[in-house]
């Protein structure tokens, strides 16, 4: 049996040695073989030479493509009936095929995935998103052997470290090419809605060497992630019964910040009309709270509450057309 890894990269070179070597040391299970395939959007770093140097087994360069056309583009040149898709600076632990397969064997059609950690040491910006991802859907299930999140697991998956059987992209058709952002949330969201299983799997275990270390980092990526499209598609297929949670933090996060905004400037003149300023900062730190409290790590609180703050702005200002227009994948650094 054949696993085709699918890495879409730009201007990964530095890291790019190191996934390859994750890679080559993965454990397979028997009978199976692995493909390593990168698509690159046209990296000036020499990103697709190194590629080559590393043995790589396939390298196509798209230069100027977004990233759902390269994910496409990886999805035409796998070959193998188990589809892996990692990110081009995400390093994958020696076991991560053999927990795949042990449910991927089972099931005729699963999506699989998990949030893949930060680096180590980690910043506070990085260990407390890390929290929060840990946390957004604490309750466990046992199948095969492994604990899984079934219940709304398609919010614990992303591309940046997923596999699934081949079939399932020929089913829905593939990553939407008209998001810039936001195309593997869409992706799952869109096979849950076809009944397909999309669960996270904690074994999965990965390394993501590029997580934002600071604030600016964070919201800058917050901001190239915000998609409208990808709310619409949830508004339009589930009535935001299933997947609306972020687009209903982020209306929550507006309304709460407009008052905030229209009180500020009232209490000029209104010194109780102050008062409106309150519910925002009170809701982000009710949410981080009950994160936090979660995932025992209380004092990580404020902490996360800047987090949900610095996300709900990103979000809201691509909500109401005020983010800046994203050229291309290539500015998310």
């Amino acid at each position: 049996m054949l696993i085709s890894f699918v890495v879409v990269s730009f201007n990964e070179a530095r890291a790019l040695a190191r996934v390859k070597e994750h890679f080559d040391r993965l454990a397979l299970p028997q009978g199976a073989q692995i493909e390593t395939i990168l698509i690159d959007g046209g990296s000036r770093d020499g990103t697709p030479e190194t590629a080559y140097r590393l043995g790589f087994s396939k390298v196509v360069v798209l230069p100027g493509a977004n990233i759902p056309v390269c994910r496409n583009r990886g999805l035409k040149e796998a070959n193998g009936e188990w589809i892996a898709f990692v990110d081009a600076d995400c390093l994958l632990e020696s076991d991560w095929l053999l927990h795949a397969a042990r449910l991927l064997s089972k099931y005729p059609a699963l999506i699989l995935g998990w949030p893949a950690a930060p680096p180590s040491p980690s910043t506070w910006v990085q260990e407390a998103w890390h929290i929060h991802w840990m946390n957004k859907n604490p309750a466990l299930e046992e199948d095969a052997g492994e604990q899984l999140v079934k219940r709304d697991g398609f919010r614990m998956i992303t591309t940046r470290n997923m596999i699934f059987h081949r079939a399932i992209a020929d089913q829905i058709g593939g990553f939407d090419e008209a998001l810039a952002t936001g195309e593997d949330t869409d992706f799952v969201f869109r096979a849950t809605m076809a009944g397909i299983p999309a669960w996270g799997l904690p074994a999965l275990k990965a390394v993501h060497l590029g997580e934002p270390a600071t604030l600016r980092a964070f919201f800058k990526q917050q901001v190239w992630h915000a998609n409208r499209k990808a709310y619409r598609t949830i508004l339009k297929k589930s009535g935001m019964k299933t997947g609306g949670n972020a687009p209903l933090f982020t209306a929550v996060f507006l309304s709460l910040l407009l008052a905030a905004l229209l009180g500020a400037a009232a209490a000029l003149r209104w010194p109780y009309a102050a008062g409106l300023v309150l519910p925002l900062p009170l809701f982000l730190l009710a949410l981080a709270a009950r994160t936090c409290v979660r995932a025992k790590r209380p004092g990580m609180t404020a902490a996360l509450a800047i987090l949900y703050g610095a996300y709900g702005l990103a979000r809201a200002m691509d909500l109401v057309g005020l983010s800046p227009r994203k050229f291309s994948w290539k500015s998310k650094g």
